[in-house]
This record gives structure tokens, sequence and C-alpha cells, in this order.
């Protein structure tokens, strides 16, 4: 595995231990983010960019993100962390279990 995927793994690891999914959910529900992350880790910014149709369930993702903050990324003076300035992910339940 790559640096890059093994960083995403970690960042993806940290939002899940936050995520709360709410009781709305069903089976086959996904949903895919946009994540804008600061140096450090700081989520500037969380974008729905494929909702789940379920508000609720949306919304516990992106509270995870928040709530993970700050998430682990590479430092400016590996010259990585550009890589990470913006990463998508994808949520369905099973990332859960």
């Amino acid at each position: 595995m790559c640096i890059r995927d093994r960083y995403k793994s970690r960042i993806k690891d940290s939002i899940t231990r936050q995520w709360r999914i709410p009781a709305t959910v069903r089976s086959g529900m996904r949903c895919e983010i946009m994540v804008r992350l600061l140096p450090g880790g700081e989520v500037a910014s969380v974008k729905i960019t494929k909702s789940s149709g379920d508000a609720a369930f949306d919304q516990s993702v992106e509270e995870a993100v928040y709530n993970a903050a700050p998430l682990p990324v590479p430092g400016i003076e590996t010259g990585l962390f550009d890589e990470f300035r913006e990463i998508e992910f994808v949520f369905d339940p099973e990332d859960k279990r």
C-alpha cells in the first residue's frame, strides 16, 4: 500500500470511529463527500457530493468528519500534504461493521 493510500485509510478510520449511524439507515445507503483540509488536519469544509437520500444519514457523516478533526495528514514539510487538501470518501453502513 502506498503512503497516500495509508494516509487516506487512516483518515477514513478516524472519521468512521466518530460516525454515529442514525436509526433511519437502510441497507444499500451511501453518502459521498468531499473534504477540504488545512495543514495540521483541520477540516475547512465538508461537501455532500452524492446524497444517500436520507438527510439524517448525510448529516451523520458530515458531523463525523468535523468530530474526527484534526485528521491524520502528512505535514507540509513532507511535500505530500497538497495531495490531501481535497479528498473524497464514500460512506455506507458496512463501514462500521
